[in-house]
């Protein structure tokens, strides 16, 4: 990843995923998303299905979108793993991070106890869209 790519990552943009369900059909949903060291991880249900998909088929894509100028993208192709759900540490990072400390809290503690997994994405290859990079 570049510097600009990793500082669009870091902000609080909804990621869409695109996965390929049972039947060849593309599956595409909004998530919220941690990034760390290069790694995507994002928390579904565990009878989701995103987990069902990645659990067939790990390949994914992510776009990643800033949707106020100055307009910037990042398309992610890559792997997906699902692991254990996000630790409670992780669950508050991830909901202060979209909705603000209070709602952060709140938003944890009424999900509390749901079954979930993890989908740790790591790119494979990483595109951008920078409407302004050629106009200087």
């Amino acid at each position: 990843m570049t510097p600009k790519q990793d500082a669009l990552l870091a902000e609080a943009n909804i990621a869409v995923i695109g996965t390929v369900d049972a039947k060849g059909r593309p599956h595409a949903t909004p998530v919220w998303y941690l990034y760390d060291d290069g790694v995507i991880r994002i928390s579904v249900g565990e009878n989701g299905q995103k987990h069902k998909n990645v659990a067939r088929n790990p390949n994914v894509s992510l776009v990643i979108d800033r949707r106020a100028m100055p307009y910037y993208a990042v398309m992610i192709q890559g792997t997906a793993e699902a692991g254990p759900g996000f630790s409670d540490e992780d669950r508050l990072r991830l909901a202060v991070r979209y909705l603000g400390e209070d709602l952060g809290k709140r938003y944890v503690e009424m999900t509390k106890g749901e079954s979930s997994v993890t989908l740790r994405i790591v790119p494979r290859k990483v595109m951008e869209f920078d409407p302004m990079a050629a106009r200087g």
